[in-house]
C-alpha cells in the first residue's frame, strides 16, 4: 500500500478515535441521557460521525488493496473479512454497528432511547478492536 493511503487511513483511524474518546467523555449515566434530549443528540450524532470514519477507513482499504467493486457499504465489510482483514466475528459486529447508525440517521419508527443508550455503552470497545485489526493488517502489508 503506498504512503498517502496509509497516512489517509491512519489520520481517519485517528479521527474515529477522538469521537469515541468524545462519546466517553459526554456520554452521561442511563437516567440523565433519557432524560436529557440534547445530550441524547450530541451522543448520537457523535457515534454516527465514529460509524462514519470506520466506514470511511475500511472503504480505503478496499479500494487502495484493490479488493473489488463493492456492491453496498455492508459488503464492503464483508470483503474485509473475506480478505481477512477483519474476523468474521468482527465483521458481523461492525455490520450491525452500521445498521445502528442508519436507524439514528434515518430515525426509522420510533428510536427507543434505552436500546440507544445500550449500543452506545456496548460498541465502543468495537472501535478499538477495529483500528487493533486494521493497524495490524497494515504492519504486515509493510513488510
Amino acid at each position: 500500500m503506498e504512503k498517502p493511503d496509509r497516512e489517509r487511513i491512519f489520520a481517519k483511524l485517528d479521527e474515529m478515535t477522538r469521537y469515541v474518546e468524545e462519546l466517553k467523555e459526554m456520554l452521561p449515566e442511563e437516567e440523565e441521557y433519557l432524560q436529557n434530549l440534547i445530550k441524547r443528540r450530541a451522543c448520537e450524532k457523535t457515534i454516527e460521525a465514529a460509524i462514519e470514519s470506520l466506514i470511511d477507513v475500511s472503504a480505503m482499504i478496499v479500494s487502495a488493496q484493490r479488493f473489488g467493486l463493492p456492491a453496498s457499504e455492508e459488503s464492503i465489510l464483508d470483503i474485509l473479512v473475506e480478505r481477512k482483514v477483519l474476523n468474521k466475528g468482527s465483521g458481523e459486529r461492525l455490520k450491525d454497528m452500521k445498521g445502528f447508525r442508519n436507524i439514528l440517521i434515518h430515525r426509522y419508527a420510533h428510536v427507543d432511547d434505552e436500546i440507544v443508550y445500550q449500543n452506545l455503552t456496548e460498541y465502543l470497545d468495537d472501535f478499538y478492536d477495529f483500528r487493533k485489526a486494521i493497524e495490524s493488517y497494515l504492519e504486515k502489508q509493510k513488510s
